[in-house]
């Protein structure tokens, strides 16, 4: 069965400490803060809201993830200590290139720079799982040869592009993790228009990856990338449903259950990701643990 955790942006600490309280009460596999460019650092808001989880069911907490291409090794790798020291056995440590750097004139780390970074978290941290996220084949090739915990791509719900990973990585300890801008709510209508809005900035960067759309699904794709790419305000008008379920999970708590049901076996993790529902995030984080995980659990 596909477990389910919790992705948010480093917006505020208060706002990561509402949510990781109320994820406390509940059966999430994981707690992960982002680290796009723009948020607070993930290290910086995990620290400071750790005791609203420590104790809890999550199994998971971490960064999702950190640059290797803005800090040098050692600096991650104790502030991954220190986040096992609040959170003893409940944490990972997610790390990526850094592709967002480019943005600001810098360079993503490369890939022997990544792999320093993992082996000196792993010097440093002992047993606490260590992710990589990304798709190139590269980035997996690594993660199969390093035997990491698992890898996250980001920006998708497509168990077929899980299955390529898998492959891919060719390691079946490797776990795959999905997440996906998500938008639950019992008015589905609002639900997806509100996703549209907000998966079109990941769409813009994940969408070309997906080499497994069929031929209707690549159409809407092209004809958004045509319109957002000339800044005209209406292009997530033209993402049909079938490429939003392809890169959001966007609908009723219903809608949700038969996103996951379609992963099992393949995905290990789904983490629903920003903003999560229609309005405040802890009610839809709340919304979202009553219905798809106390409901299982009731059922099985």
């Amino acid at each position: 069965m596909t477990k389910i955790g919790i992705g948010l942006p480093g917006i505020s600490v208060a706002d990561a400490g509402a949510a990781a309280e109320v994820v406390s009460k509940y059966d999430f596999d994981s707690f992960s803060v982002y680290g796009d460019l723009g948020d607070l650092p993930p290290y910086a808001v995990l620290h400071g809201i750790a005791t609203s989880l420590a104790g809890s069911r999550v199994q998971s907490v971490g960064p999702m993830g950190v640059s290797a291409g803005m800090q040098h090794p050692d600096v991650i790798a104790m502030h991954a200590r220190a986040l096992e020291e609040q959170l003893p056995g409940q944490t990972y440590v997610g790390l990526v290139r850094g592709a967002f750097l480019e943005n600001i004139g810098e360079k993503p780390a490369t890939l022997a720079q990544l792999e320093t970074m993992i082996r000196r978290v792993r010097e440093v941290n002992g047993n606490v799982p260590v992710y990589v996220g990304g798709f190139g084949e590269r980035i997996l090739g690594l993660a199969g040869r390093l035997s990491l915990a698992g890898v996250k791509l980001g920006g998708t719900t497509s168990s077929e592009l899980a299955a390529q990973a898998r492959d891919t990585i060719a390691n079946q300890d490797v776990k795959i993790v999905l997440g996906a801008v998500s938008v639950i709510d019992e008015d589905r209508r609002a639900a997806r228009a509100l996703a549209r809005r907000e998966v079109a900035k990941y769409l813009d960067v994940v969408g070309p990856l997906d080499k497994s759309l069929d031929v209707d699904q690549q159409h809407s794709l092209s004809r958004f990338l045509e319109l957002f790419r000339a800044g005209d305000q209406e292009a997530p008008d033209v993402i049909s449903d079938a490429l939003l379920d392809r890169f959001a999970v966007a609908g009723t708590p219903d809608d949700a259950h038969v996103m996951l049901d379609g992963m099992d076996g393949v995905v290990d993790r789904f983490e629903f990701g920003t903003p999560h529902g229609l309005g405040d995030r802890a009610d839809a984080i709340k919304l979202i643990g009553e219905s798809l995980l106390i409901a299982d659990t009731e059922n099985n």
